[in-house]
């Protein structure tokens, strides 16, 4: 094609795929066809075809889009070009030209008829029975298939419900309270036993394996036991070995950087400083009565 914009004595006319305007050399002449330019005319009738729009060269795929101002630069693939024609073809204008009209659609046999009665003064409509056995087959199904997602979702309730049983229960034995007996710290999982680790403020850190864990709450278990056996001997070694900050709980806390012991766990974790020697209290650490 020579350029859009060039001198030529010659009658100038616009392309009514690119809109260019060209000189009648630049056309191919065809009888009661739309004035199309060489570039243009070459892809007629394929814009809707990758098959045949890959059988052309990369040169007259670029040529076409350029004559669309389509930028190809950042095109590498063949396929590329090819996918900004078909979607230059599905924007253009002038694309109803090239698009044979479509199909009629026929009306399905299960579309409802619905007559209207000329002979009627109210204006009411007089529904056949083609309408009425199609309404019924459409409520059957609905109900049907309303009743099976009902069954779904009581399915599917049963099973969430059952599953958080599942999770709640691991959830309420983590516990140093609940345990039993010795045995019962063996059915723990790690995470259970790293709950009850962190409820007593037990530092855990540094345990790689799940017998350490288990070898610590083991250890924190028979320590409560043997605090509760404490608290049945006499009244004056009772009181000693309570914390005297709340005077509920025994004493298992000792206080960095002083060394005193003289509150319980939850009670030292909420001291700044100590109540002896008012040193700042560093770390509060859980300890095991031998």
């Amino acid at each position: 094609n020579r350029a859009p914009k060039h001198t030529c004595n010659q009658s100038r006319h616009v392309c009514m795929d690119c809109k260019k305007s060209y000189c009648s050399h630049c056309f191919t002449p065809q009888d009661l066809q739309p004035w199309l330019c060489h570039t243009c005319q070459r892809f007629r009738g394929i814009l809707f075809e990758r098959a045949e729009l890959m059988k052309l060269k990369v040169k007259d795929l670029r040529d076409y889009l350029h004559l669309h101002e389509i930028p190809t630069q950042m095109c590498r693939e063949k396929e590329e070009l090819v996918d900004l024609v078909l979607c230059v073809s599905d924007v253009s204008p002038t694309s109803d030209t090239h698009i044979p009209p479509p199909p009629v659609t026929t009306q399905e046999p299960n579309t409802p008829i619905i007559t209207v009665s000329p002979s009627t003064d109210n204006g009411t409509t007089e529904v056949g029975p083609q309408t009425q056995a199609t309404e019924d087959g459409q409520s059957l199904a609905e109900a049907t298939a309303e009743s099976e997602m009902d069954a779904e979702l009581q399915v599917e309730q049963e099973l969430q419900s059952s599953d958080s049983e599942e999770v709640l229960a691991p959830g309420r034995r983590a516990s140093l309270s609940d345990l039993r007996s010795v045995e019962d710290i063996e059915a723990l999982s790690v995470r259970q036993l790293k709950e009850i680790l962190a409820r007593n403020f037990v530092d855990y850190k540094g345990c790689c394996e799940k017998w350490e864990l288990m070898e610590r709450v083991t250890r924190l278990y028979h320590d409560q036991k043997d605090l509760q056996n404490m608290d049945a001997g006499p009244g004056t070694a009772v009181e000693e070995n309570l914390c005297k900050i709340c005077m509920d709980s025994p004493i298992d806390c000792v206080f960095l950087e002083c060394g005193h012991m003289v509150t319980c766990t939850k009670c030292g974790k909420r001291m700044n400083e100590c109540p002896i020697c008012r040193q700042y209290v560093v770390r509060a650490v859980h300890v095991f009565r031998s």
